[in-house]
């Protein structure tokens, strides 16, 4: 996953990259769990960081951990129902890039204004 040279987020971006490749299909809900508990954990940072500094763009980058955390959560139901098939393909060629798409366009924001705030 892409690196904004902002530790407070690059280093769960690295943790959530390892998880994402060292994926354990064969104990997929164990797997896709943990994906999604390290995701909370990452997001709850994420915002902390935002309400700690103020960052104006909080809310639109809530809303889009709300919409990530219930995708994810959707697939999972499903896997958990016995309806992998779908579950899979979405961490096969889905979740990676939608996590990087939001690295890009979302926390990039976050990352050049928190180092804004760490240069004063």
């Amino acid at each position: 996953m892409l690196s904004l040279n902002c530790p407070e987020l690059d280093t769960y971006h690295a943790q959530c990259d390892e998880l994402l490749n060292s994926f354990d299909y064969t104990h997929f809900t164990e797997s896709f769990s943990a994906l999604i508990h390290h995701t909370k954990e990452h997001f709850a940072h994420e915002e902390r960081l935002m309400k700690e500094f103020h960052f104006q763009g909080y809310m639109e980058h809530f809303e889009e951990h709300q919409k990530i955390l219930g995708e994810m959560s959707q697939f999972l139901a499903m896997a958990m129902q016995g309806n992998t098939l779908f579950a899979k393909n979405y961490i096969k060629n889905g979740v990676g890039d939608h996590l990087d798409l939001h690295i890009r366009n979302i926390d990039s924001q976050l990352a050049m204004f928190l180092k804004s705030k760490s240069e004063l």
